[in-house]
């Protein structure tokens, strides 16, 4: 009897260990941390942006530094300051709305004003915003401010065009927020594929890739009709987009899902972390830097890879000392200045052996062989 209840023991206690180990596991899955953005606008000091979610795609927000690690081309960093969710400092961020023809369908543009309202209203104080509508043109509705019923008007003044210039909007947007610092992002909203403008899907996504935004696009259509109906949407496009900026797709099957989307992407914006380090390699040599963060000592685990590159045409070289110059050109100095005096030594030792030169010699003429009556030797002077 009590070696079956031992064996009960014995399974029991597996059984829990079984079931923790299968839980720890599932909560380490169900972590997705994700670079968002990295801001190298003050080099050597780096600012990375990280965004943290369960599984149910909501933001966790009780991280400490320590459940961060991070790494520059395999080197452990220790990070030189640390931003908790929510309080990474104010975003700056460029709506693009689409408002080409098809838009004027079931309603989806005024879905797409109200979502945008909604997400200005969700502004915190230091928030920047700006606004582009683009069709087969693009247009700059509202430059980046923090005024609130500015933007509202300027969003509500919206109206309908024709064909979709997607790519030069998006192009139009990084330039908008090409000067500026800090956590930027970029949220389109469209309902079909690029069928007009300048700029081509190759280079919009160097471009997102180059300008180090995120870009979160939103599809508003029936994928089913693809690309080949009026209302069909291009998800294939959008998703390289997002996934190539670090951003996020996210698909709404109806206008009225727009304002949750909006608030969604706001609240996932307002809630990430913020780890500043300074690269070990301080120069700007044009070659990029694989970053690494993990997220440790928590039930759950998680690990994503970005990179950027710090610029520089011209590779920087490590500077020298100025000290080391100076003292270089302080004995070439001296060596200038000493050099009459050494010279005039070094002739007086080579002529007098080291001592007072002596006088020279007077010269003795010495004739020899018969003169004869007119006073000259025999032999004839050579002239030089």
């Amino acid at each position: 009897m009590n070696r079956f209840h031992n064996a009960l023991k014995i399974g029991i206690a597996a059984t829990i260990l079984l079931a923790a180990a299968s839980q720890a596991l599932a909560q380490e899955e169900s972590l997705t941390v994700q670079v968002v953005q990295v801001d190298e606008s003050r080099f050597p000091e780096i600012d990375v942006y990280v965004s943290v979610t369960d599984a149910d795609g909501e933001p966790v927000t009780d991280l400490k530094q320590e459940n961060f690690r991070l790494e520059e081309n395999g080197q452990r960093i220790r990070l030189a300051d640390f931003s908790q969710a929510g309080e990474q400092g104010s975003i700056t961020a460029v709506l693009v709305i689409d408002k080409s023809g098809s838009m004027d369908r079931a309603g989806k543009m005024e879905a797409a004003r109200k979502a945008a309202v909604a997400f200005v209203e969700l502004m915190r104080p230091g928030d920047f915003t700006g606004v582009i509508a683009f069709d087969t043109e693009v247009t700059i509705v509202q430059p980046l401010t923090d005024d609130q019923e500015t933007l509202v008007a300027t969003i509500e003044s919206i109206e309908i065009g024709s064909d979709t210039a997607l790519y030069d909007a998006l192009h139009a947007a990084a330039d908008m927020l090409e000067e500026i610092s800090g956590r930027k992002a970029i949220i389109a909203v469209t309902d079909g594929m690029n069928t007009a403008g300048a700029r081509t899907l190759d280079e919009t996504l160097t471009m997102v890739d180059e300008e180090g935004v995120s870009v979160y696009t939103i599809g508003l259509g029936d994928p089913e009709l693809g690309t080949s109906a009026y209302a069909g949407i291009d998800e294939e496009t959008l998703q390289a987009i997002a996934q190539e900026s670090n951003g996020i797709y996210q698909f709404a099957p109806d206008p009225e899902d727009l304002s949750d989307l909006y608030e969604t992407l706001s609240y996932r914006l307002q809630n990430e972390y913020k780890l500043t380090y300074e690269s070990p390699t301080p120069l700007r040599d044009g070659v990029k830097r694989d970053i690494v963060v993990s997220i440790v000592g928590t039930d759950g685990a998680a690990e994503v890879t970005a990179d950027y590159n710090p610029g520089g045409v011209i590779p920087e070289v490590a500077p020298r000392s100025t000290w080391g110059l100076f003292a270089i050109m302080f004995v070439v100095l001296v060596a200038l200045l000493a050099a009459p005096t050494v010279v005039g030594k070094a002739m007086a030792l080579a002529g007098g052996g080291g001592g007072r030169a002596k006088p020279k010699a007077k010269g003795r003429v010495r004739l020899t062989g018969d003169t004869g009556a007119s006073g000259r030797s025999g032999k004839k002077n050579r002239h030089r």
